[in-house]
């Protein structure tokens, strides 16, 4: 039961205003500004361009799910800043969303490891009494490929090119993998 997290849980307008605030921060101390910048353009334009695909949304009322969705996250994480907003846009509307920071949450993070290892996001869907029905991520299933990819073979497919092939997948995608992939597991 994650009663107690949820209710620690923030908004999604909190979560990317606390991600400019950290940004401004970077900037005065010349930290990781790059990927905070990246992750707030990234979720302006997918709250500005993003549309939900209308079978996935007949989909989902078919489900009926109508518990809350928590979702662990970091504002420095590529694969959050391109999912988080999607997520937002698509559940949003019919869903309670509440995000926590992998980092300050290490008990829920060791819940949720993926392959031994602390990737986010984490989407985790709750019933009314806050236990977890199931959950999704970090990363959809070309995601996992390209980085299975890298990681088999760093020198002919550097991280550079990998990250590339990553963002510019999301971009083109436009969610659909990630929303179709989140209706699958519920």
């Amino acid at each position: 039961m994650l009663q107690a997290y949820w209710k620690k849980g923030i908004s999604f307008e909190s979560y990317i205003n606390r991600i400019q605030d950290t940004a401004q921060i970077q900037v005065e101390n010349e930290g990781l500004i790059s990927e905070y910048l990246l992750s707030i353009e990234r979720a302006e334009r997918i709250i500005s361009n993003y549309t939900p695909d209308p079978q996935q949304e007949e989909k989902f009322i078919r489900k009926d799910f109508n518990g809350n969705i928590l979702i662990i996250a970091e504002g420095w994480c590529g694969d959050c800043s391109q999912s988080v907003p999607v997520i937002k846009q698509f559940f949003g509307n019919k869903n309670p969303i509440k995000i926590l920071y992998r980092d300050e949450n290490p008990d829920l993070m060791q819940l949720f490891l993926t392959n031994g290892n602390e990737a986010v996001p984490i989407v985790i869907f709750l019933d009314a009494s806050c236990n977890v029905l199931t959950h999704w991520g970090p990363r959809t299933k070309h995601g996992l490929e390209l980085l299975s990819k890298f990681r088999d073979d760093p020198e002919s497919y550097p991280k550079e090119i990998f990250m590339k092939d990553l963002h510019e997948y999301y971009e083109n995608n436009n969610g659909y993998d990630i929303v179709e992939e989140i209706l699958e597991t519920l």
